[in-house]
């Protein structure tokens, strides 16, 4: 997960929803202790009527004297029951029991009655009461004139606030959804706009790499600024160092003009031994400066090539100089245009058809393929003997050669590894050829105007 926006978006919805579940566990927590609490408070009260309202009647017994006010104590079966009872004898009881007793250890026995609800229609076979789930508190009360203390039974159906806990975790539910949704979205929206300068940045660089511009010149916030300032610096001594190079470059080609030609002079016309080796010192010594200049000038560039017409080009050339080698190129895009300079593309396309059509046998493969990400790939393949893994791992150094017979400096491909990576931005890889089994050249470049965004 390498995007700043996707690590900020899901780190705080992580602690979000962390936090929202936590609130609300803990709020359906309390609301539900809240709740049994209230109707523990009640049957207490409830409790303390119904021993008010108890006397002791001429045979020792207890008669309550006054309703409770509660209509549920007589409805049959309602689970809001009271009881009086001396040991394990009831002495009275609410109407709601019907045949039902509770016992010393607060059992329910008894109710052999079944009442089915013939109220409105019904689908099902038979619709009787409900077992209920009932919530039971006791107290012993010691009366004058009665040897053992009575106990005192109510019971409550927990149903009415276990409906509330259900109703108020349900409502909770979509308050935190709703909440945490919104949440989320302002998150998002602060995240996309958060990061708005850092793509301003981005496309700003972009048009500094196009050519189009020198420096960063939108304004930014505080945040951002110091970082387009100090990118602007960056962009200020990279551009000093490319004079200064190109100033060293002409200079020392400038310091070596004269000598050669004085050398050229010197030498008889008909000694092709020497002019052969002068010729060589020269392309040596342009090789070199070359190689100097990528070095130097790194990553800036403001020159833009159809890779496709240079291409072309190139094997319109390599055709004449090598008939009877079979050159293919095969592309279906219209254009692909990448950074560099002329001479520069000029020399690795040179270099690599060069060496196909020495090494190779009679046919030569060039391909163009479009890539996601705005990249291309380039193949070169031949037909000839191909390298091993060990020289496809070696050929790339400065000055190594594997044919010694056939001319050459065995600088090729090194400057041509040079120039796409470190000056287009691109890789150069080798491998078997599977269509032609000889040597296969792979390089990926950059396409020019495509910009990505967060």
């Amino acid at each position: 997960m390498n995007s700043l926006a996707v690590r900020l978006f899901f780190s705080a919805t992580i602690w979000i929803m962390f936090t929202l579940i936590s609130a609300g566990l803990l709020l359906s927590d309390l609301n539900q202790k809240t709740n049994f609490s209230a109707f523990d408070d009640r049957l207490n009260l409830l409790l303390e009527t119904l021993i008010g309202a108890s006397r002791v009647d001429s045979s020792d017994g207890i008669t309550v004297v006054s309703t409770i006010g509660d209509p549920r104590f007589f409805q049959p079966y309602s689970g809001w029951y009271w009881q009086v009872s001396n040991g394990s004898k009831p002495l009275v009881r609410s109407r709601s029991m019907w045949d039902q007793v509770f016992t010393n250890d607060k059992r329910l026995i008894g109710g052999r009655s079944q009442f089915i609800n013939n109220v409105g229609k019904s689908n099902k076979k038979d619709d009787y009461i409900e077992t209920k789930k009932l919530h039971i508190i006791e107290r012993n009360i010691s009366f004058p004139g009665i040897d053992e203390p009575i106990t005192f039974i109510v019971s409550g159906d927990t149903q009415e606030y276990q409906q509330n806990i259900k109703k108020f975790d349900n409502t909770l539910s979509v308050i935190l959804f709703i909440l945490g949704t919104g949440l989320m979205i302002a998150v998002f929206l602060q995240v996309k706009f958060g990061l708005l300068p850092l793509n301003k940045i981005k496309a700003s660089l972009f048009k500094v790499r196009n050519g189009d511009e020198e420096k960063l010149i939108d304004p930014y916030p505080l945040e951002v600024q110091p970082l387009a300032s100090e990118i602007n610096e960056l962009l200020e001594h990279n551009a000093k160092i490319i004079d200064r190079a190109k100033t060293h470059v002409g200079n020392l080609a400038h310091v070596l003009k004269t000598p050669l030609a004085v050398i050229s002079n010197e030498i008889k016309s008909g000694d092709n031994t020497m002019n052969n080796q002068v010729s060589l010192m020269k392309r040596h010594i342009d090789r070199y400066l070359k190689k100097a200049h990528l070095e130097s000038v790194g990553k800036a560039s403001k020159e833009k090539i159809d890779i496709i017409i240079l291409i072309t080009k190139m094997i319109s050339i390599f055709k004449k100089l090598y008939p009877d080698v079979k050159i293919f190129f095969n592309y279906k895009l219209k254009h692909a245009l990448v950074f560099g300079s002329m001479d520069d593309m000029e020399e690795v396309i040179g270099n690599l058809i060069e060496n196909a059509c020495k090494y190779g046998k009679s046919k030569i493969f060039v391909e163009i393929k479009s890539l996601k990400e705005g990249r291309i790939r380039l193949t070169i393949s031949d037909d000839g003997m191909g390298l091993s893994l060990n020289e496809m791992k070696k050929v790339f150094a400065r000055g190594f050669r594997i044919d010694e017979q056939k001319p050459g400096t065995g600088l090729g491909l090194n400057i041509v590894k040079d120039v796409v990576e470190t000056y287009m931005k691109g890789k150069v890889n080798l491998q078997k050829s599977p269509k032609l089994g000889g040597l296969q050249v792979n390089i990926l470049l950059p396409l020019i105007n495509v910009q990505k965004s967060f």
